[in-house]
C-alpha cells in the first residue's frame, strides 16, 4: 500500500534525522546564548613555551612564554588570549578575569592545527588544569589537558572547573589522564574528573569535546544550573559517571553525546551513564550509551532519573531519542523523588546484562505514578535476567519488548532477595507490543492492568548489536509490520519519532519508528526571493510573496524554496509534486517559469539575497503562468536525484529566462502568506 506523505518546506531544516534535528537545537542555543567573542574588540595575547614574560605579548614575534604569566595578568572585555599550536606547558592555568555582553574573554590557539597542551600535573590535593573561578563571559576552545596526580599519591584533580559564573562555552577540548582519587581511596571527591561545573551558573555551553581515561566524573554540574547544554561530546574511559546534570532548574540540555566505557568501577560504588538529579525539565536527547560494565550493585544504569533529596526532586526530565547498548547495568534507573520523568522513542539494546542483578530498569524507591514509558524498542538478549528490578511504578504504552531466543529465563520482576514478585495496579501496560507471547503471557502480571497487548512478531528490518545510529535503525520495522497504527495516541509526544519522522493526530506506531507521517500545511518553511542590481544584497525572506520576474538590472527577480526529504527511508519515491499556488500576475498574457534544483540548500531563509544565492543546477520542470491559480508540479525525478545523495535538504529555484519585459512578473505565496503555503507532495 502506498504511503502518502506531505512535506511542508522549511526555514531551518524541520523533518530531519534524529541527530541533524536536534543539533540545530543545540546551535540556536548557542546563538540565544551568544557568547559574542567578535562584537567587541580587545587586545590578542599570544603564549609560546619559547617566548618570554618580559614581552609585551600582543604578537606571535612578542609572545609571552609561562602559564604563571596569565595567571598574574588581568584582562578585559573582548581580550584573546591565544597558545602557540602544538606548545606544551607543565603548570595549572586561572582566569579571574571576565568579559562582557557581546565581548566575551577568548582562549583559543594559534599558528596550527594541533592543540597546545596543558599538563596540569595533579601536585596538590583539589587542583584543576583550568580554572575559571566566579569569572562570566568566558569561552575556552581547542585546547588539551591533563591533570595526572603522580604515582602513589591520591589527590583529587579535575581537568577544568568551573565555579560559578555565566555565558561560559568550552569547546573542541580534549581532556584526558585525570586520575582523581576514586571511592575508598583518601581525598576521593565524586565531583572531580574531566569537567566540572560548580555553584551557581546559567548560560553554559559544553559541546564536541572528548574526554578520556578520567575519574572520577568525566562532565557535569553540581550546584544551580540554568540555560547549560552539553552536546556532541565523547567521553570514554571514565571510572565513574559519565555526564550529570544536577540541580538543573531550567532550559537544561544533555544532547548527541556519546558515552562509552563509563562505570568502569569494580567497586559498590553507585554511578551510570548519564544521569540528572535535583532537576526540572532537562532534556536527555539523541546521545549513544554503551559498553557499561560496572556501577555498583545498584546501579550502572545507561540513564537514571535521581532523585534522593525529597525538598529537591527531578520533576518533568525527558529521555528521548536516545540509543542504549550492551550495557551490563541496564537501561534506566528511577530513584525515589523522581516525579512525571518521560521515556519515549529511545532504542535499548543488550541491555540486561550477564552479571549483577541483571535488569532492564530499576526502581529505588521511586513510587512516583506519573512516569511515561511510551514507545521505545527493547531488544533483550540475554539469559536470567530481569525486566524490572524492585516493584515498578508508571504508565508503558506503544513500546516493543523484543526477548531474543538466548533470553531463557527471563522474569517479568525480581525484589533484592532475587525471587519473582507480581506487578500492581501502580504500573500499566497500554498498546505494547510483547514478543514471543508464551515468555510474556507466562509472567506474572499480578493486578496490573493491561490493555490492547500484542504478541506478534515485530518484523525488525535488521536487529543488529553495533554503534552509531545507523545501527538503530536496524529497529524499524517491516512495512507489513503489525505494530503500524497499533498505538495509543498520548498527549504532548514531542511531535516526532526516533528519526524525526512527524508524528499523526491519530494513533502512532507501536516502537520507535513512525510511519505514514502527514505534515498539515502551515509547518515550518524556508522560501525567499532574490533581487539584482541595487537590492543585490537585500534579503526579502519574511515576505508573504515569491516573486519572478525577467527584466533589467535591479528589477529581475528569482524565488527559491527549500523542503526536507528526510523523512524518505526509502531510495526511490513513486511520485513527488510540488505545489504552489500563483498569488498574482502582472499585465502580460504569459510567462514560462523554469524550476532548477540548486548546487546547495544551505541557504537561510532571513539571509539569502541575490549575491549569495545558489546557482541553478538542474531541470526540475517549467510551467506556463497565465492567471492566478495552483501550480502542481512534477518533481519525481529531482527527488530521486537527490536520495542517491546524502544531502535530504532539496531547493528548488523559480527562474523566467524569457526575454525582459516589465509586466512578466508574477509572485507565489510564500510561507508567510495567510494560506496557500508551498507543498511537496510525495509518494512512496
Amino acid at each position: 500500500m502506498k504511503q502518502i506523505i506531505i512535506l511542508i518546506s522549511i526555514a531551518l531544516l524541520g523533518l530531519l534525522s534524529c541527530k541533524e534535528s536536534d543539533k540545530l537545537v543545540a546551535n540556536d542555543v548557542l546563538k540565544a546564548k551568544a557568547f559574542a567573542n567578535g562584537t567587541a574588540s580587545g587586545t590578542t595575547y599570544y603564549v609560546d613555551p619559547s617566548g618570554s614574560d618580559d614581552s609585551v605579548g600582543t604578537s606571535a614575534g612578542s609572545a609571552w612564554k609561562t602559564l604563571a604569566k596569565i595567571n598574574a595578568s588581568v584582562f578585559s572585555p573582548g581580550d584573546r588570549i591565544l597558545f602557540k599550536s602544538g606548545g606544551v606547558w607543565n603548570d595549572t592555568l586561572h582566569i579571574k578575569s571576565s568579559g562582557a555582553s557581546g565581548a566575551a574573554i577568548v582562549l583559543d590557539k594559534y599558528d596550527g592545527e594541533v592543540r597546545p597542551v596543558i599538563h596540569g600535573g595533579g601536585k596538590r590535593n583539589g587542583s584543576n588544569t583550568l580554572f575559571l573561578n566566579k569569572v562570566s563571559y568566558i569561552e575556552v576552545n581547542n585546547l588539551e589537558l591533563t591533570n595526572t596526580v603522580p604515582s602513589g599519591t591520591s589527590y583529587a584533580a579535575t581537568g577544568i572547573r568551573v565555579n560559578g559564573g555565566t555565558d561560559i562555552a568550552i569547546k573542541n577540548c580534549y581532556i584526558h589522564d585525570v586520575n582523581a582519587a576514586f571511592d575508598g581511596k583518601p581525598n576521593f571527591v565524586k565531583a572531580t574528573g574531566g569537567i566540572i561545573i560548580d555553584g551557581t551558573v546559567s548560560n553554559v555551553l559544553v559541546q564536541s569535546c572528548h574526554i578520556a581515561n578520567s575519574s572520577v566524573t568525566g562532565i557535569r554540574t553540581t550546584g544551580t544550573a540554568t540555560n547549560v547544554l552539553f552536546d556532541d561530546n565523547l567521553l570514554e574511559y571514565i571510572y565513574g559517571d559519565g555526564i550529570i546534570m544536577a540541580g538543573a532548574t531550567g532550559g537544561c540540555k544533555i544532547t548527541h553525546n556519546t558515552v562509552y566505557k563509563a562505570c568502569m568501577n569494580t567497586t559498590n560504588y553507585n554511578y551510570a551513564g548519564i544521569w540528572t538529579v535535583k532537576s526540572k525539565n532537562t532534556v536527555v536527547a539523541y546521545n549513544e550509551v554503551y559498553g557499561l560494565t560496572g556501577g555498583g550493585a545498584n546501579d550502572g544504569m545507561a540513564f537514571d532519573a535521581d532523585g534522593y533529596d525529597a525538598n529537591s526532586p527531578t520533576n518533568g526530565d525527558i529521555f528521548e531519542y536516545n540509543y542504549s547498548h550492551d550495557n551490563n547495568g541496564g537501561f534506566m534507573l528511577f530513584m525515589y523523588n523522581s516525579q512525571n520523568i518521560t521515556v519515549r522513542y529511545n532504542v535499548s539494546v543488550n541491555d540486561i546484562g550477564t552479571t549483577g542483578k541483571k535488569k532492564l530498569f530499576l526502581f529505588n524507591g521511586s513510587t512516583n505514578r506519573n512516569h511515561q514509558i511510551y514507545n521505545n524498542v527493547f531488544y533483550i538478549k540475554n539469559p536470567g535476567g530481569t525486566i524490572f528490578h524492585s516493584a515498578p511504578y508508571g504508565t508503558y504504552s506503544n513500546n516493543i519488548f523484543y526477548v531474543a531466543p538466548s533470553a531463557t529465563g527471563l522474569v517479568l520482576a525480581r525484589n533484592d532477595a532475587g525471587a519473582s514478585i507480581p506487578l500492581t495496579t501502580q504500573t500499566r501496560f497500554n498498546n505494547n507490543n510483547l514478543y514471543p507471547g508464551n515468555v510474556f503471557t507466562a509472567f506474572n502480571w499480578g493486578t496490573a492492568p493491561l490493555s490492547n497487548n500484542f504478541y506478534t512478531d515485530p518484523a525488525f528490518l535488521n536487529p543488529a548489536t553495533g554503534t552509531g545510529f545507523d545501527v538503530a535503525k536496524g529497529y524499524d520495522v517491516d512495512p507489513n509490520s503489525p505494530v503500524r497504527n497499533a498505538g495509543i495516541l498520548i498527549a504532548g509526544n514531542g511531535g516526532k519519532d526516533f528519526v524525526g519522522n512527524v508524528l499523526p493526530a491519530g494513533n502512532p506506531d507501536v516502537g520507535a519508528f513512525q510511519h505514514t507521517v502527514i505534515s498539515q500545511a502551515g509547518s515550518s518553511l524556508a522560501d525567499a526571493y532574490v533581487r539584482n542590481g541595487t537590492y543585490a544584497g537585500t534579503n526579502y525572506g519574511t515576505l508573504p510573496d515569491l516573486i519572478v520576474k525577467s527584466d533589467a538590472v535591479s528589477y529581475a527577480r528569482k524565488s527559491y524554496v527549500k523542503f526536507d526529504i528526510a523523512a524518505v527511508t526509502r531510495p526511490k519515491v513513486s511520485s513527488a509534486v510540488l505545489k504552489m499556488y500563483v498569488s498574482g500576475v502582472n499585465t502580460a498574457p504569459q510567462r514560462t517559469i523554469n524550476i532548477y534544483t540548486t548546487s546547495t540548500s544551505s541557504w537561510l531563509e532571513n539571509t539569502i539575497n541575490w549575491n549569495n544565492a545558489p546557482m541553478d543546477t538542474v531541470s526540475a520542470g517549467k510551467i506556463v503562468v497565465s492567471g492566478v491559480g495552483l501550480q502542481s508540479i512534477d518533481v519525481t525525478n529531482a527527488i530521486n536525484r537527490q536520495l542517491t545523495g546524502t544531502d535530504r535538504k532539496v531547493s528548488f529555484l523559480f527562474l523566467n529566462t524569457g526575454a525582459v519585459s516589465s509586466t512578466n512578473d508574477m509572485a507565489f505565496s510564500s510561507k508567510e502568506a495567510a494560506a496557500n503555503r508551498p507543498v511537496l507532495e510525495l509518494q512512496y
